[in-house]
C-alpha cells in the first residue's frame, strides 16, 4: 500500500506512476522482465485498476515503458544509438551510411571539478570518472567525446579494461553500475579555436560541439558528456509536416 497518500498533493494516478517508477530505479529492473500486471499493482497500492492503468498509460507516453503485445509492458531502454546521427552523417567506402565504432581510449578517477559538479547536481568535492572515447569510422576518428561522471555511482567501471567496455556506454552503464539512462538533453555549438589531440584538427578549423546531460529514471543528471566533430561532417536534416 502507498502510504501518506494525503501528504501528495497530485493526482492518484500521479502518486502510482511515482511509485512504479521508484521501483524500477531502485530494484535495477531488468529490460527483458515484465513488469507486475496492472491487477497486481491495484492490490499493491490498494487503487483501482483504472488509476493504474492511467499511471502506466503516463510511463509509456513519456517513454519509459513499452507494452508488448501478448508480452506485457517492460521497461524501454532509449534508443541513443542514432542520437549523434542527427548531427553527422558518416559514409563508408562504398558511400553508404555507416554507424561509428565506439573505442575507449581512457578510464580514471580524478578530482572534483567546479562546472562539471554543477551540471551533474552533485557536491562540489565529490570525485568524478572521466572517460575518454573515440567514434571511428574504416579505421578514422571522426568523432572525440570526453565523459564525466559521479565516482560513487559508477565505480566498479575502474576496475575494468577500457577494451572491454561495449560499443554502447548505455546498456553497459546498466549492466555493470545499475544506473539507467532514460532520458538527456543536448546542446550543440559552432566553436573555433579549439584542438582536440583524438581529431587532431588544427585550430583554426571549424568543429561541432555537442554537450549532452544524460538522466535517469527520476530525471536526476548521471552522466555529463561533450562530443566534438569536424563542421564539414555536420549534417541536420528535419522533416516539416
Amino acid at each position: 500500500m502507498i502510504k501518506n497518500f494525503k501528504k501528495f498533493k497530485m493526482p492518484r494516478y500521479e502518486q502510482v506512476r511515482w511509485h512504479i517508477q521508484t521501483l524500477l530505479t531502485e530494484s535495477q529492473w531488468d529490460e527483458s522482465k515484465p513488469l507486475p500486471t496492472e491487477q497486481e499493482f491495484a492490490d499493491k497500492y490498494q487503487v483501482s485498476v483504472g488509476t493504474v492503468r492511467k499511471a502506466v498509460e503516463k510511463l509509456v507516453e513519456e517513454g519509459v515503458l513499452i507494452k508488448q503485445q501478448g508480452r506485457g509492458t517492460f521497461l524501454k531502454p532509449p534508443n541513443f544509438q542514432s542520437s549523434l546521427s542527427r548531427f553527422f552523417k558518416f559514409r563508408g567506402k562504398d558511400a553508404c551510411y555507416v554507424t561509428p565504432t565506439g573505442v575507449v581510449k581512457k578510464v580514471m578517477q580524478i578530482e572534483a571539478i567546479d562546472t562539471i559538479n554543477e551540471k551533474l547536481e552533485i557536491d562540489k568535492n565529490e570525485d568524478l570518472i572521466y572517460i575518454e572515447r573515440v567514434r571511428i569510422v574504416e579505421d578514422d576518428i571522426i568523432l572525440s567525446e570526453k565523459i564525466w561522471l559521479p565516482k560513487r555511482l559508477y565505480e566498479p567501471l575502474l576496475a575494468i579494461d577500457p577494451k572491454d567496455f561495449g560499443n554502447l556506454l548505455y546498456p553497459f552503464y546498466y549492466k555493470e553500475c545499475g544506473q539507467f539512462v532514460s532520458s538527456a538533453v543536448e546542446k550543440l555549438f559552432f566553436i573555433t579555436g579549439y584542438s582536440d589531440h583524438n581529431l587532431d584538427n588544427e585550430k583554426q578549423e571549424n568543429l561541432v560541439k555537442v554537450c549532452r546531460i544524460a538522466n535517469n529514471l527520476k530525471g536526476d543528471p548521471i552522466e555529463y558528456r561533450e562530443s566534438y566533430g569536424l563542421a564539414e561532417d555536420f549534417s541536420y536534416e528535419i522533416n516539416i509536416i
